[in-house]
């Protein structure tokens, strides 16, 4: 059996675009048949979830993302997915090239604790057999988002549920040892939602992870991608966006404050993997922002709680929260920020981290990008022409965008 598969997998060839033919296989030999795709690929398939037969696009399995810190960053024949499996459902594998096809299940899969099992998720649901030819259909008895992977390699399948935390030395009550539970919201067949409260403090760095481990699956020479962070720190600090994926680099804590950080899975309705979108918002009702710098009198960085311009709280509306500072006597030349308190470690807004806009002057905006911009992540909003300004900064919490407009 082993050897046969590992022959049709030497020749398996994944197509780009998903035409499908059909053919027959025998269920378990018992005389029911299941139609096979004759695209060629890898798939998974059961009863309650997103593609309940091989033939279904959502079917279809990618290569795993593996973390590229602890070998390849690709492996051929071992495939991951992120999929909503229902209590007691049926799962099994199908392979198909060009010399036919083939139902792939396990006779020994069986749920066991994952550290005891070698594998780094500290959970006692993982579920873990050997892969055979024809072999019975796996069970899962509890309803959630799995992340399956399907060692063609090893022969070996290993069904992690998905129970995500929140990791780094940005939580104030957690650390990089010490994770916070994000428990379930809602789960379906096309959506996941976790959601929970967490206190941040300001600047430093977090990621999502999986079942308090680092990988759902590892061998000597390679690790599965079971965590998100974003591709570069500096550039999300500077967008003030965060976009979560499988990437190594810390998520950037914009602000200290207690937050609602909400992480959703969207399936893939076309097969291989979903997307994972991440949302922290806050309630900013109490954040006291001011206008720091020397582009008013008296004004400096110092971000001490001194030297800041009209510290007020915003009014309310939904999740939009909306700071408004009217005649603002800025100088010409000189350059602010806003920043919560008017003292460092709070919520901080540079040009870099808002939308921007104003009406134009003689000489141009009272904005600029480029004008004595201060080196690194942080562009100060730099004043072109003295004058009498009137100033409105927005925050969405429900997307983390920021707005800032100025009018003379």
């Amino acid at each position: 059996m082993k050897q046969s598969i590992k022959r049709m997998l030497r020749i398996l060839l994944l197509l780009v675009i998903p035409v499908y033919f059909y053919s027959c296989s025998d269920d378990d030999g018992g005389g029911s048949k299941i139609l096979l795709p004759k695209t060629e690929g890898f798939f998974v398939f059961g009863t309650n979830t997103i593609a309940e037969q091989p033939t279904d696009i959502a079917a279809r399995m990618a290569l795993a993302k593996l973390d590229p810190a602890h070998g390849p960053a690709a492996v051929d024949s071992v495939y991951g997915k992120y999929m909503y499996i229902g209590a007691n459902s049926e799962i099994q594998f199908a392979l198909v090239n060009e010399d036919g096809g083939m139902l792939i299940g396990s006779a020994d899969a069986d749920e066991q604790n994952g550290l005891e099992a070698a594998m780094s998720v500290d959970d006692d649901h993982v579920i873990i057999g050997t892969l055979e030819e024809d072999a019975d259909p796996i069970t899962v008895t509890t309803e959630g988002l799995y992340y399956v992977v399907a060692d063609l390699n090893e022969m070996r399948v290993v069904i992690t549920p998905v129970k995500p935390q929140v990791v780094g030395d940005a939580l104030a009550d957690g650390s990089w040892t010490e994770s916070i539970s994000l428990p379930l919201k809602s789960v379906s067949k096309e959506q996941t939602v976790f959601e929970g409260p967490v206190e941040m403090v300001f600047g430093n760095g977090y990621k999502y992870r999986f079942n308090e481990g680092w990988a759902s699956y590892y061998t000597a020479d390679f690790a599965t991608f079971s965590f998100l962070g974003v591709e570069s720190y500096g550039a999300a600090w500077e967008a003030q966006h965060v976009d979560p994926g499988f990437f190594n680099e810390n998520i950037p804590s914009f602000a200290a404050g207690n937050y609602t950080l909400t992480l959703t899975y969207t399936a893939s309705t076309t097969g291989g993997e979903g997307t994972w979108t991440a949302l922290a918002t806050t309630d900013f009702s109490d954040f006291s922002m001011a206008i720091i710098g020397d582009a008013t009198a008296n004004g400096s960085f110092n971000g001490d709680g001194t030297g800041g311009y009209e510290a007020k709280t915003p009014t309310k509306s939904g999740t939009v929260f909306t700071w408004t500072w009217n005649d603002v006597p800025f100088l010409a030349g000189k350059e602010f920020i806003f920043l919560q308190n008017a003292t460092w470690g709070g919520l901080q807004i540079d040009y870099a981290g808002a939308t921007v806009s104003g009406t134009t002057i003689s000489s141009g905006n009272i904005i600029d990008a480029t004008a004595a911009p201060v080196s690194g992540p942080y562009h100060n909003f730099h004043v072109i022409n003295a004058g009498s300004y009137d100033v409105t900064l927005v925050i969405d919490a429900a997307t983390n965008a920021k707005t800032v407009t100025i009018n003379n």
